[in-house]
Order: structure tokens, then C-alpha cells, then sequence
């Protein structure tokens, strides 16, 4: 594809000349990324679970136009059936946690992957970051959470986006705030609360109201879980961990 995959853009290494995606173009790409979702999960039957939705895999062509690529970890469903396996396949960060820690792989799986690629796209921060030199992992799934509930969604969004100021539309944070809000829904922790991809499309095109964002059980990586007697402070999410949750919490 003429423009290489989401991951090169929102993350450039080096100068290699990728400039910074405006509002327009990630608006685009999301609602493209959707589309496809729902056209796998509905539009073929039996349906298809990607199982491994991430920046890497979503190719542009050379108006910033979409593609959901790579197809190597697909699984056809089973008619009125959720897939059980002890062979989970993805990628950390995007791996919704009922898949991960039990095997469950369904529709919401997917979906769970959707949203944390819509967090990356509206806040430019990796799913997930072992590097920042701090023992406290870092998952876009619950700083997104942290900031929203505390009232402080502008500091989830790209500053880039903030600052960029847009002639067709003169101010689409509100616009903006709705696909944070649909990004956190899709990856609620708890497969119940997620909307399908077709209701998450509907959301992110206004045409239904996204709902008030459901509570969900607190991340290890609340102050109330930190060990700050030593230098073994620690924080894991629940997307990592089974700890703090119930498996009936998160699986239907």
C-alpha cells in the first residue's frame, strides 16, 4: 500500500518523512477500520474473528484510506457459539483480557482490539509501552480511564489535534471527545458492556447516542494497589492480570 500501515504514521522512527495525521484522515481511518469489522463479523457467514487488530495491521493506500490486512490468525465462528481455546494468539495490548486469560474468543474480542486502536490513533500513544524506564507498565486502556473519569479528557487527546485547527470544521473537539469516549467503551473490560462493532460505527458516526461509560473494577495500577514502602512499586492492568477480577466479571 502506498502509505505503509497506521504504525508508521503514528509512530514514525526517525525522520522518514511521515507528517503527523490530521483530524480528518484519523476520523477516516477509524470509521474505515469499523466498517471492515462489521463487514467480517456480519457481512460473511460464517462470521470472521481477525484476532489480531492493531496499528500494523491496517494498511493505507494513498488517499489514507483504510484496509484490515493480515488475515493469518483469523477464525471462522461457530453458528450461536463463543470459540474456547488454550491457544490465544495476538498481541499484548490489544488482547481483550477474556481472550487472554480464558481462552473466550468472540466478536467483543475483536471489538476490544478495535477500541484500543482508536485510543492510539486519537491520543498517538502506544497500546502498550514496557519502556518508559518506570517499574510501572504503561496501557493506554487505563490512562485513557483514569483521565476521562477525572474529568480531563482534553489531556487524552493528541496535542496535535488540539492545536490543529481545522477551516471545515471549526471545532470538532466535541466530535473528537465522542471517538475517545467510543474507544474506552470498546475496550471495556468486561465483554458485556462492549458494544457490537455495528453499534460502535453508529456511535462514532452520531447516529446513536454513546452511552455513559459503565464502572469497571479497579486496575492494579490504582494508588491503592501501589507497594510505596520500597522500591518495588508495581502496577498491572487487569488486561494483564487476573488478579482483582472474577471471571464471571468479564466473560457473559
Amino acid at each position: 500500500m502506498p502509505n505503509g500501515n497506521l504504525d508508521n504514521h503514528l509512530f514514525p522512527i526517525g525522520s522518514n518523512g511521515n507528517s503527523v495525521l490530521s483530524w480528518p484522515q484519523r476520523k477516516s481511518i477509524i470509521l474505515d477500520v469499523a466498517k471492515g469489522l462489521a463487514y467480517l463479523h456480519y457481512g460473511v457467514k460464517p462470521a470472521i474473528y481477525h484476532r489480531d487488530i492493531k496499528a500494523t495491521n491496517i494498511l493505507l493506500d494513498g488517499e489514507f484510506r483504510a484496509r484490515v490486512a493480515d488475515f493469518g490468525l483469523a477464525k471462522q465462528s461457530r453458528e450461536g457459539q463463543s470459540h474456547l481455546t488454550t491457544r490465544v494468539a495476538g498481541t499484548h495490548g490489544y488482547l481483550a483480557p477474556e481472550y487472554a486469560l480464558y481462552g473466550q474468543l468472540t466478536e467483543k474480542s475483536d471489538v476490544y482490539s478495535f477500541g484500543v486502536v482508536v485510543l492510539e490513533i486519537m491520543c498517538r500513544r502506544k497500546a502498550l509501552d514496557l519502556s518508559s524506564g518506570s517499574p510501572r507498565s504503561f496501557l493506554i486502556t487505563d490512562w485513557a480511564w483514569s483521565l476521562v473519569k477525572a474529568g480531563k479528557i482534553e489531556k487524552v487527546l493528541d496535542a496535535s489535534l488540539m492545536n490543529g485547527g481545522d477551516s471545515l470544521n471549526a471545532n470538532p473537539k466535541g466530535i473528537m471527545e465522542r471517538f475517545v469516549h467510543v474507544g474506552i467503551l470498546c475496550a471495556h473490560v468486561m465483554v458485556a458492556l462492549r458494544p457490537t462493532i455495528v453499534d460502535a460505527l453508529k456511535m462514532l458516526e452520531g447516529d446513536i447516542e454513546v452511552p455513559t461509560i459503565p464502572d469497571r473494577p479497579t486496575p492494579l495500577g490504582h494508588p491503592s494497589f501501589y507497594r510505596g514502602d520500597n522500591n518495588n512499586t508495581f502496577s498491572i492492568s487487569p488486561a494483564l492480570s487476573a488478579l482483582q477480577l472474577h471471571s464471571g466479571d468479564m466473560l457473559r
